[in-house]
Formats: structure tokens, sequence, C-alpha cells
């Protein structure tokens, strides 16, 4: 019962996480000059999983493949949990990253975001009335 009412008083049901207001949340992930987010979940790991590329070890084109999918989906669990996911694909995408995960996506899947972004810019000014 005193478990439930420090679970409710805290404000978080998490009870080793502070409950900040999220303002104050995202001010302490400010992008360093050099693009480097401080907090980030992938700091320290592999940056082979982030950027897969051929392995010279991989003989056979399945084997490349099948290492390189790998390598994004481990690339993946680790932006799934990050803190500055997004943060980090906005950066990617105003940087126009060609290779890589960023904020979870691959560039395929940020070149199409891009792209619906521009349709939907590209519709709201027609609506408004301005020229596509």
């Amino acid at each position: 019962m005193s478990l439930r009412r420090t679970l409710y008083f805290t404000g978080t049901r998490a009870p080793h996480r502070p409950a900040l207001p999220l303002a104050t949340r995202l001010a302490e992930y400010r992008p360093a000059a050099d693009g480097d987010l401080s907090g980030a979940a992938c700091t320290g790991a592999d940056p082979d999983l982030f950027y897969p590329g051929p392995d010279e070890d991989a003989e056979v084109t399945e084997d490349i493949a099948v290492k390189a999918e790998w390598a994004e989906r481990r690339a993946r669990m680790i932006c799934a949990g990050c803190p500055v996911r997004t943060m980090c694909l906005e950066l990617a995408l105003e940087r126009h990253e060609k290779h890589g995960v960023f904020g979870g996506l691959n560039a395929r899947e940020r070149a199409a975001l891009h792209e619906r972004r521009l349709k939907i810019a590209a519709r709201e000014r027609r609506a408004a009335g301005g020229a596509a």
C-alpha cells in the first residue's frame, strides 16, 4: 500500500527517475557545437551498427546483407529507447545525412520522411493561397 502511495505522490511511474517538467528534461539535452547530443543512448556504442557497410571477411553477398540488416536492427533497438531520438532525427534531416541510422530511421526512410514533409508544406502553402 505504501508503494502505491509513493508512486502516486512522486508523479512518476518510475521512482528512480525524477518527475521533472518536460521543458526541463528537454533543456538538459542540447546539441553541442559539433552536433554531438549529450545523453544519447548510442554514446559508446559501436559505430559499425549505425553505419553498416561491407565486411572484409564476408565473401558471399547474402552474408553481407544479413550482417548489415542485423546491424541496422540493433541500431534501431538502441535508438528506440533514446531520450534524444527526435532531436537526432531532426539534425540528420537538417544535415541531409546520406548514410547510417539516425533517430531510428535509415537513409531511405529519412528521404521518404523529407519528401512527405515537403508535400505537406506545399499543400499548406496552396491552402493558404500562396504559390506552390
